[in-house]
């Protein structure tokens, strides 16, 4: 639940960049990209909890299995160096 209160802000200054430091790649490019279907504009002060809750009830909304499809997201997508 810690990291759901959160902000984008969080996860790109604790998360994203301290795992891509020493590539100094966008964290999609560290794990493997996919082929994006959707692309989402948000707000970075909005809490981890509440957007992902907008994505998941997005995503509910066009696949059987939301697992199957693939946003491009700023925070992960974008190389934050």
């Amino acid at each position: 639940a810690f990291i759901k209160e959160r902000s984008m802000y969080y996860v790109s200054s604790d998360i994203v960049k301290p795992l891509t430091k020493p590539f100094q790649l966008s964290f999609v490019e560290l794990i493997g990209p996919s082929s994006m279907e959707w692309f989402v504009s948000h707000y970075w002060g909005m809490t981890v909890r509440h957007f992902n809750d907008a994505i998941r009830k997005h995503a509910t909304s066009y696949a059987n299995d939301w697992r199957e499809l693939a946003y491009w997201i700023c925070t992960f997508s974008n190389n934050q160096w």
